[in-house]
């Protein structure tokens, strides 16, 4: 072929055999030396070639040598088995012919760039159509081999028959029964089911029980039993999900709701699909559901405590802050009234230095509970940091701050018991209602300046911010 291996001619003393500079000097040489040489050289180099082409034609792999207009005058035994075509039928054809339609452009692309001397190899997964007319899927690695002068010269192809991991890939998609015995030792529920609120389910491994509580035999005797126990809010989503599956799309689709198990407890669940035409016309669903659930509690958890005060349990600063910016937005929008309370405790102080930091934190959290027992639903309280604390006031509480206000001082009217003590704890509260130029923070400072005046005044009462 022009060439060995490593894109080099077949140089003697590549090969290993003895040249000229290794025998005597020339003037003491004789032809039939010279003779002798090239006799050895020619035997190296077959006896070489004749291993080469048994272990080509041994090899387990589908072995042939593409020239540059893509055809395969050398080929092996495993090649010619895996396709059906005699290796004067290779000769003659170019791969094109018996390559997939739908794989062909890629390979050819591919290979264009190979014989450009782009890039030096390539491999991809395809389908040959094999002499019978079915199809075989393989993994193709083409390799470039140049001659002397660096040129392409022409390319190794190796195939790997990948049709067996094609089928099972195929067939754990679709869930089919003969693959029960595997899918039902996934950790999941598989299953095969119409689309739709009504659609059947044909198939669902057994792991239905455990995670719904429904054997088998409930689950797919009984039509809509699925949408039945989809909880109410989520059902528009999970339908919508499944009318966005298409057949003609290999990528699964997912979305994640919550069932209601048999004994009523929610269940999170990620449901995984993919879709294929039915007998009927119609799509069937192969999917997955994951229970997801112990990953939702820690994601609401790990919200909760981006946004809780972790003493008190109530809203903290920080989001108190949103919050407030929104009603405020809201406000301009539609002229909804905003109002804001500044609730600083009465004698914390003298806890604190009695009693010490503990006994401190205790009063803290059995005080932030009576304040938000006593708090209006649409009323949101918060705890701004040390004895400070806030409550945004929205709706017709807003017109109704003294009254509210006084609410909140009878929650701290009776002592607070904590490590046999008894402690009172009174409250300074400044309101303020929110103007259309207010911000979040006019409305922090008016509610505190009104707090100190209530302070200043004695405690344990209310002062509206002067305008």
């Amino acid at each position: 072929m022009g060439a060995t291996d490593d894109g080099r001619s077949g140089d003697p003393a590549v090969l290993g055999v003895p040249t000229d500079a290794e025998h005597a000097p020339a003037d003491e040489r004789t032809p039939a030396d010279e003779h002798a040489d090239h006799a050895e050289v020619v035997r190296v180099q077959a006896e070489r070639l004749a291993q080469l082409e048994a272990i080509i034609e041994l090899a387990p792999l589908g072995i042939g040598i593409v020239d540059l207009e893509g055809r395969t005058p050398l080929t092996n035994q495993t090649l010619r088995r895996l396709l059906g075509y005699t290796a004067e039928e290779f000769a003659r054809m170019p791969f094109s012919e018996f390559s997939h339609p739908a794989d062909n452009p890629e390979n050819m692309r591919l290979f264009a760039r190979l014989t450009a001397g782009e890039i030096e190899r390539f491999g991809l997964e395809k389908r040959f159509v094999r002499k019978d007319g079915t199809h075989l899927w393989t993994y193709l690695t083409v390799s470039l081999v140049r001659d002397g002068s660096g040129r392409p010269e022409y390319a190794i192809g190796m195939t790997q028959d990948i049709s067996d991991r094609k089928t099972l890939e195929e067939q754990l998609r679709a869930a089919e029964a003969h693959y029960r015995l595997l899918v039902e030792r996934v950790p999941a529920v598989v299953y095969t089911a119409e689309v739709g609120a009504a659609g059947r389910w044909h198939y669902v491994s057994p792991q239905i029980e455990q995670l719904l509580g429904f054997t088998v035999e409930e689950w797919t005797a009984v039509e809509g039993l699925w949408f039945d126990r989809i909880v109410d809010e989520d059902r528009a989503e999970a339908l919508a999900a499944e009318e966005r599956i298409d057949p003609s799309e290999n990528p699964p689709h997912g979305v994640t709701y919550r069932l209601r198990h048999r004994d009523g407890h929610i269940v999170w669940v990620h449901d995984v699909a993919v879709a294929r035409a039915g007998r009927g016309g119609g799509s069937v669903l192969n999917g997955v559901l994951l229970d997801v659930t112990y990953e939702k509690v820690l994601e609401e958890a790990l919200a909760q405590q981006a946004i809780l005060d972790p003493l008190t349990g109530l809203v903290n600063r920080a989001h108190f802050r949103e919050r407030v910016d929104q009603a405020l937005a809201a406000s301009r929008e539609d002229g909804s009234p905003v109002a804001m309370l500044f609730i600083d405790l009465d004698g914390f102080k003298t806890v604190n230095d009695t009693l010490g930091h503990g006994s401190g934190d205790d009063v803290l959290a059995i005080v932030a509970g009576r304040l938000a027992s006593a708090a209006p639903d649409e009323c949101m309280l918060a705890r701004l940091g040390g004895d400070e604390f806030a409550m945004l006031v929205e709706g017709a509480w807003t017109g109704r701050l003294p009254e509210l206000a006084d609410r909140l001082l009878e929650a701290l009217v009776e002592p607070v018991r904590v490590r046999d003590r008894a402690v009172r704890v009174g409250a300074s509260i400044g309101g303020t209602l929110a103007g259309p130029a207010d911000t979040t923070d006019t409305l922090l400072h008016n509610a505190d300046q009104a707090m100190y005046r209530a302070k200043s005044a004695g405690g344990s009462r209310f002062l509206r911010h002067e305008e």
